[in-house]
């Protein structure tokens, strides 16, 4: 198999490990089961301007950027369809749902006044509703529900963490030599978190959402009617009097953070392999990798031409820093999507929400993939040589296997225009980029 399959393929089989695995003897949950969550690459990264989303406005940072607020909610907006690679389908989460949820129309008897009390009581767990600086009634979540998404978060970076460490162990005979005691210290902090979890409410909002899918079943109007409510409580309007709703990246400084609290990756060619998953087989085919991992023209999804690396070029190195970002829409009630005994009218028309040939939310965006700091060094060809000289003198739009090495910042509102840095060895990519995102699938929907 070329160099240049094995090197991509390599990368991503590398990291649905980590998204969608587990160390067979932490004893914990994984972060994103692949059962329910599809990992979705780009054939090349999106860089991004991480000017755009510092500081973004917030209830409790209402000095913060709307601006970066805006682009936070608009960078994690995208539906995108149901391959591994990374394909937008042009519909947006929000506006998707938004439709859903207000122009369902429900068929059921009327619930009685029992079920509404219990439903009610079990509400009060999860949600509060408070008066805004506006004066208008809004609902936010309960101080509970607040403290155990946030344990739950740390939970879950501790464990994504440890997971790539174990990877990185497996790849390398003298990690994997010493795991047995590194590993131990390691899965300290992934097992204080889920025990920080576990004190911070993790079964007792477990069991409450469990009770109100349960009683929503009977109460499919009044389910609809509280999510119109939330919906409209995380409204905001951009300078721009464009509405959007806010949405969280975790951790809050993904796109300012210091850099070394980002797990690391290395590679050299020892440790490109040979077999790869069904999932990174169907990336490739569709990344066409095959045909070379240099790339020009064209976008996330797709390039002008392709061509591959000199067989001459040998000694490949690759390293880089990432992180998996969870996103966080409160404004989305996913319960929703498992209710019987509603429909939405001409919005879905033959295709549904879920579940049918192009649908229109087949998945949702629940995590990015972001990497920076990308080092590629080589002995290189002439030829090779040349390309990187191409690439790093900032004038076109070039890859090299999946990471954008110039062209222009993606989701700016900017022209500008980035481009990797020449290094005796090969090239460096400083700036953040958005690798891939992991989603969450929808079950099928409507069910009428």
């Amino acid at each position: 198999m070329p160099l240049d399959d094995r090197i991509a393929m390599t990368l991503y089989d590398r990291m649905f490990e980590v998204i969608t695995g587990a160390d067979p003897g932490a004893g914990l949950p994984s972060a994103f089961d692949s059962q329910h969550n599809m990992f979705v690459m780009a054939q090349r990264g999106m860089v991004l301007n991480a000017a755009d989303y510092r500081n973004p406005w917030t209830p409790g940072n209402t000095d913060g950027s709307m601006a970066a607020a805006f682009n936070i909610a608009t960078l994690t907006d995208e539906i995108v369809a149901p391959n591994h690679l990374y394909s937008p389908t042009g519909q947006k989460v929000s506006d998707v749902y938004s439709k859903m949820v207000n122009l369902v129309v429900v068929s059921e008897p009327p619930p009685s006044e029992e079920l509404q009390k219990k439903r009610d009581e079990l509400k009060k767990v999860l949600f509060e509703r408070a008066v805004n600086e506006e004066g208008k009634t809004v609902e936010k979540t309960s101080t509970l529900a607040d403290d155990e998404q946030k344990a739950f978060n740390a939970y879950q970076d501790a464990y994504l963490a440890y997971v790539a460490t174990w990877a990185s162990a497996q790849a390398d005979e003298n990690l994997r030599r010493v795991w047995p005691i590194t590993g131990a210290q390691a899965l300290q902090r992934p097992k204080r978190a889920f025990a920080d979890w576990g004190a911070a409410g993790r079964d007792q909002i477990a069991s409450t959402k469990a009770q109100l899918a349960t009683l929503n079943e009977g109460q499919v109007a009044r389910a609809f009617a509280d999510a119109q409510f939330r919906l409209n409580a995380y409204k905001l309007v951009h300078e721009l009097n464009e509405e959007f709703y806010r949405t969280n990246i975790s951790p809050s400084d993904w796109a300012s953070g210091d850099p070394a609290t980002w797990p690391q990756y290395s590679f050299s060619e020892a440790n490109f392999k040979h077999e790869f998953s069904t999932e990174a087989t169907s990336w490739g085919g569709g990344a066409q990798v095959s045909v070379g991992l240099w790339s020009f023209g064209g976008n996330v999804s797709h390039a002008d031409s392709r061509q591959a690396m000199s067989q001459e070029t040998t000694d490949v190195r690759l390293s880089f820093r990432w992180r998996i970002c969870p996103i966080y829409r409160k404004w989305i009630d996913a319960s929703l999507f498992k209710l019987p005994n509603w429909s939405v009218g001409t919005l879905t028309t033959a295709k549904g929400i879920s579940g049918a040939p192009d649908a229109l939310m087949p998945m949702i965006p629940s995590a990015l993939v972001i990497v920076r700091d990308v080092n590629v060094s080589a002995k290189w060809s002439a030829q090779d040589a040349e390309r990187i000289s191409e690439a790093t003198s900032g004038g076109a739009n070039v890859g090299w296997g999946p990471f954008s090495v110039s062209g222009n910042y993606s989701h700016s509102s900017t022209s500008d225009k980035f481009s990797a840095k020449r290094t005796d060895q090969g090239f460096v990519i400083p700036d953040i980029q958005l690798l891939g995102v992991v989603c969450t699938k929808v079950p099928p929907c409507p069910p009428n």
